[in-house]
């Protein structure tokens, strides 16, 4: 088959840029355009390594790892070792499911312009095609991600959380069925035992009113300087309310929001 880098360029920038955009969806971050353009474009420069002789396997392993952490520094940024390394190995993996879905299409329909060489393809077809094709993928990842995160969320955590510059923890459960709001600012609120923490120590507190199958009351609450789930930090804004949650297994009622 004849390759036109035009063609090869083209493929492997829309390609590169649905791989980044669902890698951005499952790190549940908010990434520049700008970023998103620049490292599918070297994701499409790095395209060239078609043309490398296919028995060079460890030249093409470590360049594929050199590109994809530039990418990943790039697009994602640097925030902290492990944070880089979860977007690395997250990057990572939704290239490989990407390139299993064109090999899975390549056996199954054997289009005679389509052609994959080194992990790299090319594919000169009709943008509309490609463009559907990439987006069953995309759809397939999100999917299969939302089945398993909402398993996740059913689960106990590690609750680390500070107000006024003292530090609490307990255990906590994510509930999917949980999703009490703060009325003003509809920040989620986490709902704590009385016998963590306990808002009646508090001046400012904000009243939080819920309803249950038992009728309808309300909680107070106050905002958290910070909170911690299972170590990571919640960049949003949390509070926290008292209540009374008789279980011996956990301490805290978590609003599934909060680790979406």
């Amino acid at each position: 088959m004849i390759i036109y880098i035009d063609v090869l360029l083209f493929v492997n920038a829309i390609v590169n840029y649905a791989i980044l955009m669902t890698a951005e969806k499952l790190l549940k971050r908010d990434v520049r355009l700008y970023r998103m353009i620049l490292g599918a474009v070297i994701g499409a420069v790095f395209a060239m390594t078609i043309f490398i002789r296919s028995d060079s396997r460890i030249l093409l392993l470590i360049l594929r790892i050199v590109i994809t952490g530039i990418i990943t520094l790039i697009v994602f940024g640097w925030r902290s070792p492990m944070e880089y390394l979860k977007s690395f190995l997250c990057n990572t993996t939704v290239s490989v499911i990407y390139c299993g879905g064109y090999i899975l299409f390549y056996q199954l329909f054997k289009p005679p312009n389509m052609v994959i060489v080194n992990e790299i393809l090319y594919l000169q077809v009709n943008p509309i095609w490609l463009t559907a094709l990439t987006a069953i993928i995309y759809i397939f990842v999100l999917v299969i991600y939302k089945i398993f995160s909402e398993r996740m969320k059913s689960t106990v955590v590690m609750l680390r959380f500070t107000i006024h510059g003292k530090n609490y923890s307990c255990v906590g459960k994510v509930d999917t069925g949980s999703n009490l709001r703060e009325p003003f600012s509809s920040a989620p609120v986490i709902i704590v035992d009385t016998a963590v923490y306990d808002t009646v120590r508090e001046e400012l507190i904000r009243i939080i009113p819920y309803s249950t199958v038992n009728g309808s009351s309300y909680l107070s609450a106050v905002k958290a300087d910070t909170v911690h789930i299972d170590k990571k930090l919640i960049d949003d804004t949390v509070y926290i309310a008292s209540g009374q949650i008789q279980n011996p297994n956990y301490q805290a009622i978590i609003n599934s929001e909060i680790i979406r």
